[in-house]
């Protein structure tokens, strides 16, 4: 067919044939699928994502019994989240591009995940919140953020102070450009533990750059994720702040001064313990101007400031 007096890609019978197998692939048939992409490969082995068709997919076929031999439906979604990490090690050593076919694929193997986990999770087999994070995952892998903000969100009613879990959820309204959203969650999930968060799981250019501008100040990668929220609020980048909750000041002033404790003992942890004090004063600071609190405490809280970090203490007042 043309269009405009241009061909396109329906007058190609290897594309229209590659598209079908493409759509076998969503629908798991991998050894229906690798016959079109050999029938391909007779008439053209350079088509276009040809051979990482079937090299992917003949990774899928050969795991087919595999897949069969499992107990529940909770053990089905744990075999394939595991088969699929060592998919991305097969693509990676055998230089496969995620195109088309890894793609439809991973539709596939996800959606399989999402009602293995969806079954087992009604069925009550596991009785914590990690199942429920864990279909939010496939649906962010799949590119559904608004179904895993759904999940996440209900999930949150469980666990409403899972670092993790909010830096997830953050990551997902960055994806549907709610960026106020998502800068309150990210603020809270670094203010919540640090420590706590793979960066590696997370897509938003906000939170790379952040770590990235960190990072050439902090060169240690197991520091650096500390030092974060601290660059974040010298930078004003986490810029959206909610009310505090109640009760929250006393529960921030108890964990100051356990910190503080810990700071002032444990000379092994100071490293760590630093930026997480800093930025234990920067949310009481910031909780005692929303809440018309003393400004004695404030200067107090500056105060301690420039004597843990002096540095710090400039850029902030900047």
């Amino acid at each position: 067919m043309e269009k405009d007096g241009q061909l396109t890609f329906e007058d190609d019978p290897l594309f229209v044939k590659q598209s079908k197998a493409h759509k076998l692939l969503e629908q798991g048939l991998f050894d229906k699928a690798i016959e079109l992409f050999e029938n391909i490969a007779k008439e053209n082995p350079n088509y276009p994502g040809i051979m990482d068709g079937i090299k992917a997919t003949k990774f899928w076929a050969s795991r087919k019994n595999k897949l069969k031999k499992y107990n529940t439906s909770y053990d089905r979604g744990k075999l394939l989240l595991k088969e699929w990490k060592d998919f991305e090690k097969y693509m990676s050593k055998n230089n496969i591009k995620h195109g088309r076919a890894t793609v439809a694929i991973q539709k596939y193997i996800f959606n399989d995940i999402i009602e293995s986990f969806s079954k087992a999770y009604n069925e009550g087999i596991v009785p914590d919140t990690d199942i429920l994070i864990q279909i939010g995952d496939c649906f962010k892998k799949l590119g559904n953020y608004e179904k895993a903000i759904d999940i996440y969100e209900y999930a949150r009613t469980f666990n409403p102070e899972d670092p993790f879990l909010l830096a997830k959820l953050a990551d997902c309204y960055f994806s549907i450009d709610e960026a106020s959203k998502a800068k309150v969650l990210f603020r809270e999930a670094f203010f919540i533990d640090p420590g706590q968060i793979e960066l590696s799981h997370l897509d938003s250019p906000f939170i790379h750059m952040l770590y990235k501008k960190t990072h050439e100040l902090i060169s240690r990668e197991e520091l650096a994720i500390f030092w974060l929220p601290v660059i974040a609020e010298l930078h004003n980048a986490f810029n959206v702040k909610r009310e505090p909750k109640k009760g929250e000041l006393e529960k921030i002033r108890k964990e100051i001064d356990q910190l503080e404790e810990e700071y002032r003992n444990n000379r092994k942890k100071r490293e760590y313990l630093e930026p997480r004090l800093l930025n234990y004063y920067f949310w009481l600071i910031d909780t005692l101007k929303i809440l018309g609190g003393s400004k004695k405490e404030i200067e107090n809280a500056l105060q301690r400031i420039n004597e843990i970090n002096s540095e710090v203490f400039a850029k902030y007042l900047e």
